[in-house]
């Protein structure tokens, strides 16, 4: 994965999200968009809580109490 600071936050957490496969967990997903956002947002972690029950509420992904999964 490259870093790309053109990038709009809400595709490039959608794209790391989308790109997990398996068990993953907000962390991993925070450590992955780090990587590709060069500049420092402060609620990341919060921003990518509500993209995650976003995406549960649609289906594409799921979850548990413990992890987030791919379907």
């Amino acid at each position: 994965m490259t870093s790309l600071k053109n990038e709009e936050l809400s595709f490039v957490v959608a794209d790391v999200i989308l790109e997990q496969q398996g068990k993953f967990t907000i962390e991993d997903i925070l450590n992955k968009v780090r990587k590709r956002i060069k500049t420092s947002i402060e609620n990341l972690k919060e921003y990518i809580v509500n993209k995650l029950n976003s995406m549960c509420e649609y289906g594409l992904i799921g979850r548990t109490n413990v992890y987030y999964f791919s379907v």
